[in-house]
């Protein structure tokens, strides 16, 4: 596609873009409804928020996301930048919007890691990323705080001394 400032700008990156712009404006529209239906359901049909409607705008969301990047990126790292980032941020938060913003952070730096790790070692570069995303998950899952494998043993240890 062309644009008269920008010049020629390739298809998938105006259609990823004005996929990311729809999703931050529907989240930021509907912030506090997805965060009350998504962790209580119950509480936010008893303030009179319609849970089903919100629940398939969320969906219908992850939807038109996926469905538009897997021509981009390919179904690989699709599914892993779907599902790393955010479980890796639940490791280290407990509060929904930090736990939002910290996906985002780990996500660019998951494909930073990734993709140098793939020119490196000349390897598929979405591969890598998927991979670089595993093993910045594992990291954290072995070192966080409060869910990780080291600070559960740990504590296991301490009550039963």
């Amino acid at each position: 596609m062309s644009f008269p400032i920008l010049g020629d700008i390739p298809k998938s990156v105006v259609m990823l873009g004005s996929v990311l712009l729809l999703d931050i404006l529907i989240i930021f529209l509907l912030f506090k409804e997805f965060k009350l239906t998504s962790f209580d359901p119950s509480m936010a049909a008893a303030i009179g928020i319609p849970v089903l409607a919100v629940h398939y705008i969320l969906m219908g969301l992850v939807s038109v996301t996926t469905v538009s990047a897997f021509d981009s990126v390919g179904a690989i790292l699709v599914v892993a930048m779907l599902i790393a980032p955010g479980a890796t941020a639940y490791l280290l938060t407990d509060r929904y919007k930090v736990m939002l913003l910290l996906s985002g952070v780990i996500d660019v730096f998951d494909s930073i890691i990734g993709y140098y790790g793939a020119k490196m070692f000349d390897v598929s570069i979405s591969g890598a990323m998927a991979v670089a995303a595993g093993l910045v998950f594992f990291i954290v899952w072995m070192l966080s705080p409060k869910y990780g494998l080291i600070s559960r043993f740990l504590n296991q240890r301490l009550t039963e001394e």
